[in-house]
């Protein structure tokens, strides 16, 4: 379910360490693994990382 709320995340839970864990699936300057202990704290961190990750993106070039 929480794979179908949040395209362009591999979302995966681990049952040794009781917790979820997002992967990005999109181009970014680094690899982005975040975790949760709980489906909706998981999904509220992925949307945190989303928003830094366009706030810290160069503008766009301008076409000449």
């Amino acid at each position: 379910m929480l794979n179908q709320a949040c395209s362009g995340w591999a979302v995966l839970y681990s049952l040794s360490m009781r917790r979820f864990f997002g992967l990005c699936a999109w181009p970014s300057p680094e690899p982005v693994m975040i975790s949760d202990d709980t489906a909706d704290g998981l999904e509220q961190r992925m949307r945190e990382a989303e928003t830094l990750l366009i706030l810290r993106m160069p503008p766009a070039e301008e076409a000449a």
